[in-house]
């Protein structure tokens, strides 16, 4: 609803009563004292996965873009209340006896593209994909079916795992929009790929935004502590030995969901503390 609101508001009238594109607002800038809050929905939107080795290669495609399509609705409510349209992630799901050729792949690199089972999930800024309505985006969420499809058999990126589950595919996709979120404000605010996050802080403010989404669900209750305990078994399976390394050790990536999920117990976790702690330079000040 809030989309299609959105959508009308742009277009009026000229004179001579053809359709006339409105002049798009600026965007606002978080501050540190102000930032907008994800929005928390009333009502359940994330019905149970029921993956089993039976229906497999229905359910876990169809969980996936479940997850695509809740995260693109509590995100798109916060980028419209900073004036930012289009902010939604294309999206590229590598069904079983596929490949995708991403623009971010170098050269010579997986010449034969991403193919479904590869251990890995991305975000590309550089590939324009399809959204969950069919818009084209530049930006897209690339997840390879088969890799997703282990985790609900005992495996995770290619390795075996502790506690997976439903939830602990939607962090990794949440994860991967989180680097979305980055580029989406990035691109509003005029931000070249070297003024975003550094270092580690690239990988830690996706795990910061995925747990801000997680905290959302958890409020409409359609998160249960099982799932809590999968999303952190997630991010000790996958922290680097030691700082610096680019993601994150898994100590600090524990940190960045929490800091994301909530602030020490005291209330929700919410965007502006993520950009104050892995991108101050963002802020208006």
């Amino acid at each position: 609803m809030v989309a299609v609101v959105a959508m009308l508001g742009l277009v009026g009238c000229g004179v001579d009563g053809t359709p006339q594109r409105a002049t798009p607002k600026e965007p606002i800038h978080c501050s540190a004292t102000e930032c907008p809050e994800l929005p928390v929905f009333s009502a359940k939107r994330l019905a149970p996965s029921g993956v089993n080795d039976a229906n497999e290669s229905t359910a876990v495609p169809a969980y996936l873009t479940a997850v695509l399509d809740d995260l693109d609705v509590v995100w798109q409510d916060w980028f419209a209340q900073l004036n930012i349209e289009e902010a939604s992630a294309g999206r590229v799901l590598i069904a079983p006896g596929q490949a995708f050729h991403s623009d971010c792949l170098g050269s010579g690199e997986l010449p034969d593209g991403i193919p479904s089972d590869f251990p890995n999930a991305f975000f590309c800024p550089r590939d324009n994909q399809p959204d969950g309505s069919g818009t084209n985006r530049q930006g897209s969420v690339i997840l390879p079916v088969q890799t997703f499809t282990d985790i609900w058999n005992g495996k995770l990126m290619g390795s075996s795992g502790i506690m997976l589950g439903d939830f602990t595919a939607a962090t990794i996709i949440a994860h991967e929009y989180g680097h979305n979120v980055v580029y989406r404000l990035g691109k509003a605010y005029g931000v070249s790929e070297t003024g975003g996050p550094s270092g580690d802080d690239k990988e830690l403010i996706a795990d910061c935004f995925a747990g801000n989404w997680a905290a959302t669900v958890f409020e409409r209750k359609d998160l249960s502590f099982t799932s809590i305990l999968q999303a952190a078994a997630l991010i000790v399976s996958v922290g680097d030995a030691a700082p610096g390394q680019g993601h994150g050790t898994s100590v600090a990536r524990a940190e960045a969901l929490w800091r994301g999920f909530s602030d020490n117990l005291k209330r929700q976790g919410q965007p502006g503390d993520c950009l104050k702690r892995y991108w101050p330079a963002v802020l208006k000040s």
